[in-house]
Order: structure tokens, then C-alpha cells, then sequence
């Protein structure tokens, strides 16, 4: 009878120190998780989305302009992530019209975005550096038609010159 006293107590201490264990590890995985990095926003996913694009055969830019228009789990990640694609690759990709989402891209779309980010102020200069270079496309487009116009004329001075001169 004792050997089964005995052996109660050697279960009973044996079965918390599991019991301890579990709890002590239950608590633990989800600071390992955090130390891993899992679950936690990546500043650096803008990196790979030109070879996603590449790889699923879209037009690059495709996958910035997702996150434009879609908020995931984490709207200041995909926020943070969006200026700095900007920032390497500029907005050649992203602004006009994207045959993927059949949309066009404007700077008030990304500056929406960047707002609900919370990015108010990258957001707000976005749009006054759009402002600004307004004027500066509506001057290079008028000097294109310009110098159309004048090709133009030209065109018609010589043919004008050629007749005159052919008939001598």
C-alpha cells in the first residue's frame, strides 16, 4: 500500500510539472511568434511586388496599385509600403489607366490612401507637388502644339515654294 502512496504522489508532482510546462509554453509561443517577426506588419513587401507582377504576368505596377485600391489587415503598412515603391520607382507604374482593374490611377487615389494610412502629410504634399507640376504639363503641352502648328506651316511654305518653283 505504500508503494502506491508513493507512487501517487511521484504522478501527482510529475503531472503539474507537465501541467506547469504546457502553461509556461502556451504563454511563451506567442513572444516567440513576435520575436520571429510573424504576424507583424513588413515595411519591405513593396520590394517584391514588381516580380510578382513579372510572375503572374501583369502589367507592372499591378500589385501597388491593388493596395491603392484595397485595404488589407494593416492600412499604415500597405500606406508605408506604397511611398516607398514610389520613392525607388517613382509613379510611372501607378498613375494613369491600369488595364488590370480596368481604372485610371490619379494622385487623389493614392493620397486617399495614404490618408487612411495615416501619411496626412506625405499625402497632402503628393497632391500640392501635382498642383505644382500641373502648370509646368499644360506649358510643355502647348509648346508641343506649337511646334506642331509651326511644322504645319512650314510644310505648307515649301509645298507653296515647290509649286511656285516648279512652274518656272
Amino acid at each position: 500500500m505504500t508503494d502506491y502512496i508513493g507512487f501517487k504522489e511521484k504522478n501527482d508532482k510529475m503531472g503539474f510539472a507537465v501541467a506547469a510546462a504546457i502553461e509556461i509554453a502556451t504563454q511563451a509561443i506567442p513572444f516567440i511568434i513576435s520575436l520571429l517577426g510573424k504576424g507583424k506588419p513588413n515595411p519591405n513587401d513593396w520590394k517584391g511586388w514588381n516580380d510578382l507582377d513579372a510572375k503572374n504576368r501583369q502589367p507592372i505596377g499591378t500589385n501597388v496599385v491593388h493596395w491603392i485600391l484595397n485595404d488589407g489587415d494593416s492600412i499604415q503598412n500597405e500606406s508605408l509600403n506604397i511611398l516607398q515603391y514610389i520613392n525607388s520607382y517613382g509613379l510611372n507604374n501607378v498613375l494613369g489607366y491600369n488595364t488590370f482593374y480596368n481604372k485610371t490611377i490619379t494622385i487623389q487615389d493614392i493620397a486617399n490612401k495614404l490618408q487612411r494610412g495615416g501619411y496626412v502629410n506625405e499625402a497632402n504634399m503628393l497632391i500640392q507637388q501635382s498642383t505644382d507640376q500641373q502648370p509646368v504639363d499644360q506649358a510643355i503641352q502647348s509648346v508641343k502644339k506649337i511646334g506642331t502648328s509651326n511644322l504645319i506651316l512650314y510644310g505648307v511654305i515649301g509645298l507653296a515654294l515647290f509649286l511656285i518653283f516648279k512652274k518656272k
